[in-house]
């Protein structure tokens, strides 16, 4: 079992915690679910994410290395700046997504904890003649998320920056605090203004304490509220909508993908399916007429058939209503088809809706 630096405070907080994403600890809820969700959609909320794997990169040649191994464009970003992309196999299906944020000496890349070790793996084997120095920093790094339509004013007062309603998502802007090195890292991951904050582990319970004392209604937040959040922004997370099984363009991430820089890693696959044909499914939501969410892997019928399989369920405050993710055959990707899901007690109807169900980014 792995605990986070924020673990005891989180045990203070009487948070009920669960095992997840490879053996971490993580708090599951601190008092209800439904309304740690609601205070990041009307307010702000914050968020122990330092159970994400980070790598690093150094040396000279760090960005030509890495550019040239995963599916976006990383030479032509300078520092500050950052994308989301994936590492795929050679047969452009996803070992991982990636978010790969451009520092002035070095590279940082987030990345699911499941994912950990391939990622290192996969870049370590093509490190030959390359200046490049790649090594694991999760221990050492650690990470909070702070998410709402509030959270822009709040984290400018905490951290003294001005000008962060204009940063592009995975930009950053970077600050000294009481000596401590900060990164703050604009994030739409629930498709809400927020922001992600790296600094060393040993500094991260002194920075949360510093967000928390700052405002009367900020709220600490769960994984399951977190995982609400997530389903409703549509927003596909490795484990469940992401697999090794995946292609990229199946899974709508044509904004992980630069289709002029060239060759990468199964980037010829990609660019097939791009220019020549399409993939068999895509990814939906899916309003569910039911009381309960889902099952992961549910199947998902039309007409007697299976057609595709549910990834995530929850059930949405936002429009009182379950919902979900999943994939489904392109014939019935369309917004409005009628679908059913088999469930263990028999089949549920249900309705094709695109993405995302919820978001508040403009």
């Amino acid at each position: 079992m792995k605990y986070t630096p924020l673990y005891k405070t989180h045990e203070a907080l009487e948070a009920t915690f669960v095992e997840l994403h490879d053996g971490w600890i993580l708090p599951l809820v601190y008092t209800n679910p439904n309304h740690e969700k609601n205070m990041v959609r009307y307010e702000f909320g914050i968020v122990d994410i330092s159970y994400l794997s980070t790598l690093c990169l150094t040396g000279e040649d760090r960005a030509k290395f890495l550019h040239r191994i995963i599916s976006n464009d990383v030479e032509n970003l300078s520092v500050g700046e950052g994308n989301y992309a994936t590492l795929l196999t050679n047969r452009g299906k996803i070992i991982a997504d990636l978010r790969v944020y451009i520092f002035e000496d070095k590279i940082y890349i987030s990345t699911a904890p499941e994912c950990e070790q391939q990622v290192y793996t996969e870049l370590d084997k093509y490190i030959i003649a390359d200046d490049v120095e790649l090594s694991i920093e999760t221990g050492n790094v650690g990470a909070i998320a702070v998410y709402g339509p509030h959270s822009t004013k709040l984290m400018e007062s905490v951290l003294k920056i001005e000008g962060l309603s204009t940063l592009p998502e995975h930009h950053s802007r970077t600050c000294k605090i009481d000596g401590q090195w900060i990164a703050c890292v604009s994030s739409h991951y629930v498709k809400e203004y927020g922001y992600h904050l790296y600094t060393s582990s040993d500094a991260l319970v002194w920075l949360w304490d510093k967000i928390m004392v700052q405002r009367e209604y900020i709220v600490p937040i769960g994984w399951e509220a977190l995982e609400t959040l997530r389903i409703e922004a549509g927003t596909p997370r490795y484990g469940t909508e992401l697999t090794d099984s995946i292609f990229p363009l199946e899974a709508e991430l044509e904004h992980a993908i630069d289709f002029e820089k060239g060759c990468y890693i199964g980037q010829e696959i990609v660019a097939r399916m791009k220019y020549r044909g399409h993939p068999n499914r895509l990814l939906r939501g899916f309003e569910i007429h039911a009381d309960e969410p889902v099952r992961q892997k549910s199947p998902i019928i039309v007409d007697d058939k299976e057609v595709g399989w549910i990834t995530s369920s929850a059930y949405s405050s936002e429009l009182d209503k379950y919902i979900a993710l999943g994939y489904i055959r392109m014939a019935h990707t369309e917004e409005g088809c009628s679908i059913q899901i088999k469930t263990l007690d028999g089949k549920v109807d249900g309705t094709v809706v695109k993405l995302p169900f919820v978001s508040h980014i403009d």
